[in-house]
């Protein structure tokens, strides 16, 4: 059997200290191998380095500044505050300190001055590299510092620097792993290594590169000792732990000492075992540890153990089974597309980093004041904008946490105080100003009642009763009647002018134990423009947004469960051909409606902005929310014209222009809800209420009985009637 072991620059200089004499252990091969001392004549007169990983304070350079000859001044500012961080480590004998990625700060104003960067790259890249350099010859010490690079052509690169003792350039590398956000700037095409007499074979990466396991992967191989990783960022996608779990890793995979240095926290030093060797804790300070480049590299298994380990590891390998690792077109990305192009990427950084950041300090700062509904309007705004970014992320955790700050101020439970709780009985709540209708039938004749309605269709179908809801101050109820084979119900109407921008309707209901599946039934708010003495409804299609919403409350279907009845223009539609029956939103099939018993239902309805979706409504049963819909809450999916909460996976929507399905899916624990746009135009407002029963299937002669009671309309949460003490 014949081993062909490949040449890599590294094995030149890694003896193999063991003779290869393959035997069979169980079906296992494995190599006997005789231990040999290490060749350490070629390290005798090595010493100990002392390595310091910078973690400077933020020094980052307002965007905002437009004069170049400003933004020099400060890059001044900043490098003689960077050289004392160098004075620093030379202090404590160190004989290295590397600086993270943008030393200088630039970022910022690089993304919104890209057509001035010729007149500031170039001048602030070459006092960097004179100053540090400086400071680095005066302490006899070497430095890596990192930023942006602009080239003759107008080519923009991310490059790092290592700096001899004596000041000057040894090497530069171009940063080759760009994520989708620097694309602006042009890719590396190789990862150098620098031979130094005393520090080793020395390699470089700059943040993102850190996430692919190749490209240290390709320093070692080239026999880098040590790695310095300038970066602004982690090792992999995930958490902290995950971070820190893959810089150890790239230490430990390809035995070499990485060197990492973070603006502002997260600067280390970690062993070719994979072990911190030192952190630093403040802006600032410096993570420092002293090192043997050309030692720490002991391991390998039960059958045989290495000085140097890279002495097999390097040998182990089979490259001619990696060949996909350099193909372009990997079968992955037929599986993967990315949700983003990289110019949508590269504008969505360049605002994350500049107006998206104040941006959402400004809807901090409007949620701290308590304005929520402007904080979550701003935040959604942001979400929209700078969608995919860690902006979207964080704005969208606020926007929960607001809205469920919002929520515990709607009433929550039976005990929630609303201006019902003001009035026992009801006695006396018609003369609160923010009532602005009450019906509670207490008249001695249906004739009297009719003057309060302008509308009142099949009247012979109502009569006043003496079942009154518990707690009540009245003596009377309206029963409203169906018989099979009569007519569908009847209705009573009426506007309420001048219109509202929002309003709670409270109505109490019973329904006969024998009552018939009803078809619809009227505890409705809505809106007609102009405001009509008539229901101006029209099924099956959606309503003009400068005309027409309404939304009730009612038993859905046979299994009489409640649910909303919602028409507005941007409703969803349903197959065969994409008609709009009323949408719901509930779809809890334990909500079962109590028949034969008195219920407290109260809805809400909030209008939106004529440029926004943030319409809301709500409702409640005897005094307990079960539902509330806005923009951004809560999470589910859609299927046709059902919204469905809390669910995700696959969601279906019927798209009118194709006229067909379409099909998308949702996040775990569902995607947040739109809001509401339930009109186009200023002058449409909440203007009407509507009781009614519509039955259309029932046997003939069968009477359906439901009772009304205690109506009132206000511009605030009304609650349960108050029982008398």
């Amino acid at each position: 059997m014949i081993f062909a072991i490949p040449r890599v620059p590294v094995l030149s200089q890694v003896k193999h200290h063991i003779a290869l004499l393959p035997i069979f252990v169980g079906c296992s091969l494995l190599f006997a191998q005789e231990v040999v001392a290490a060749d350490d004549s070629a390290r005798s007169d090595h010493r100990t380095m002392r390595i310091a990983a910078a973690q400077p304070k933020n020094r980052t350079i307002d965007w905002k500044i437009d004069d170049p000859a400003e933004v020099l001044r400060l890059v001044d500012r900043s490098l003689g505050e960077l050289a004392q961080l160098i004075r620093k480590a030379g202090e404590a004998n160190c004989d290295a300190v590397a600086f993270p990625e943008d030393t200088l700060g630039l970022l910022k104003w690089e993304v919104t001055h890209r057509d001035s960067l010729d007149k500031v790259l170039p001048v602030a890249v070459e006092r960097m590299l004179d100053r540090l350099g400086r400071a680095a010859a005066q302490e006899n010490m070497y430095v890596v510092v990192c930023n942006d690079t602009i080239a003759a052509d107008g080519a923009t690169h991310n490059t790092s620097f290592l700096l001899g003792r004596d000041g000057k350039e040894i090497g530069r590398y171009q940063k080759v792993n760009l994520p989708l956000v620097e694309m602006s700037n042009k890719r590396g095409q190789e990862f150098p290594v620098y031979s130094t007499p005393d520090l080793g074979a020395v390699g470089m990466l700059i943040c993102y590169d850190m996430i692919f396991p190749e490209a240290a992967r390709c320093l070692a191989l080239q026999g880098a000792d040590v790695i310095f990783h300038p970066t602004l960022g982690g090792a992999a996608i995930g958490d902290e732990d995950i971070s820190l779990a893959a810089f150890r890793t790239r230490a430990v995979e390809n035995f070499v000492y990485l060197i990492v240095s973070m603006r502002g926290s997260g600067s280390m030093i970690i062993s070719p075992q994979g072990k911190v060797l030192a952190t630093a804790s403040e802006p600032d300070e410096l993570a420092i540890a002293d090192i043997d480049p050309f030692g720490g590299r002991e391991g390998g298994d039960a059958f045989n153990r290495q000085l140097d380990m890279r002495g097999r590891l390097f040998r182990e390998r089979v490259p001619q089974a990696y060949s996909i690792l350099t193909d372009p077109e990997p079968p992955v990305l037929a599986k993967v597309p990315s949700n983003v192009t990289a110019d949508e990427a590269v504008r969505i950084a360049a605002l994350a980093l500049t107006t998206g950041e104040e941006r959402f300090k400004q809807a901090e700062s409007l949620a701290r004041a308590g304005k929520t509904a402007g904080a979550i309007e701003s935040f959604e705004k942001l979400c929209a904008e700078c969608r995919t970014s860690w902006i979207e992320r964080a704005a969208r955790q606020r926007i929960e946490t607001l809205v469920a700050v919002a929520t515990k101020d709607d009433p929550p439970s039976t005990d929630a105080v609303g201006i019902a709780a003001k009035y026992a009985s009801d006695v006396g709540i018609e003369k609160d100003p923010r009532v602005v209708f009450v019906e509670n039938f207490e008249e001695e004749s249906l004739d009297s009642i009719e003057k309060r309605w302008e509308t009142v269709t099949q009247p012979e179908t109502m009569t006043l009763e003496s079942d009154v809801p518990p707690g009540s101050g009245g003596k009377r109820s309206l029963l409203m009647a169906h018989v099979g084979g009569k007519g569908t119900g009847g209705h009573l109407y009426r506007r309420l002018q001048p219109g509202y921008e929002k309003l709670h309707g409270r109505f109490y209901v019973k329904f006969d134990p024998d009552c018939m599946p009803i078809h619809h039934f009227g505890t409705t708010l809505g809106g007609n423009h102009p405001a009509t003495p008539w229901p101006s409804v029209r099924a099956g299609q959606p309503p003009a947004g400068d005309k027409s919403f309404w939304v009730g409350i009612e038993p859905f279907g046979k299994n009489w469960v409640w649910d909303y009845y919602t028409y507005w223009n941007e409703m969803r539609g349903s197959p065969p051909r994409g008609q709009t029956w009323g949408n719901s939103f509930v779809r809890d099939p334990e909500l079962k409606v109590e028949r034969g018993k008195w219920i407290c239902v109260e809805l809400m309805m909030k209008m939106n902005d004529p440029d926004d979706t943030n319409g809301e409504m709500a409702f409640w049963l005897d005094g307990k929310r079960i539902s509330h819909l806005g923009k951004g809450f809560p999470k589910g999916k859609w299927v046709y014209d059902k919204f469905n909460p809390g669910d995700d996976g696959e969601g279906i929507r019927w798209n009118r222009e194709k006229g067909g399905p379409e099909r998308f899916m949702v996040p775990k624990g569902g995607a947040p809800f739109e809001g509401f746009r339930w009109r186009t135009a200023d002058d449409l407002k909440l203007n009407y209420v509507w009781l009614y029963l519509y039955i259309t299937q029932a046997p003939a002669g069968h009477v359906s009985r439901v009772w009304f009671d205690d109506v009132v309309i206000a511009t605030e949460y009304i609650g349960p009637i108050k029982k008398p003490e």
